[in-house]
């Protein structure tokens, strides 16, 4: 009976070894198992987060497209006016070129002072004082032009009667010669 109870004890130590191995293997397996749901949800964050980049960028890509197709147009539009200007000059009246010339003049400042004004950001807190600037400048410029052409008005009778003194006064000086 001692000899089959050694059995027993050498069967229950043998069974509670490959228990003891089988836990092992078990705990391994689960760690494996662990790591790798682990490591799934990670490249499964990674891969919604590359998509999520994916769509800004596609988004952001679509937006620069139509910023560049309206500026595109923009472009074709200025060119036709251009060439329309530049046809008007060409083969319009010409009684009063200084006013074509001057209505292009305008038209180029307009555009420039545009063009700035569109670098500049709309947040921006130089952007009301650069349109009070432009502003100043715009009625300083009116004002300077009427002053200017008021000016010639009433220089012109004066202007052309000094220069008939100046053609009589030099007449007689030479006649006395």
């Amino acid at each position: 009976m001692l000899a089959l109870l050694r059995d027993v004890m050498e069967q229950r130590d043998t069974v509670l070894s490959q228990y003891e191995a089988m836990a092992l293997q078990v705990d391994e397996a689960v760690r494996e198992v662990d790591e790798a749901l682990v490591e799934s949800q990670h490249n499964a964050k990674m891969a919604k987060e590359t998509d999520e980049r994916a769509e800004c960028e596609a988004a952001r890509a679509n937006e620069l497209l139509r910023e560049l197709d309206e500026e595109r147009r923009k472009s074709a539009a200025r060119a036709e006016e251009m060439a329309r200007l530049r046809h008007t000059i060409e083969y319009g009246p010409y009684e009063r070129p200084w006013r074509v010339l001057s209505l292009a003049v305008v038209q180029i400042i307009e555009d420039a002072i545009a063009w700035v004004r569109a670098r500049i950001p709309p947040e921006s807190a130089f952007l009301p004082w650069f349109d009070k600037v432009v502003a100043l400048a715009k009625a300083g410029g009116r004002f300077g032009l009427k002053s200017a052409v008021t000016f010639l008005r009433w220089a012109q009778p004066h202007a052309v009667a000094s220069w008939g003194w100046l053609k009589r006064e030099a007449a007689r000086r030479m006649s006395k010669r």
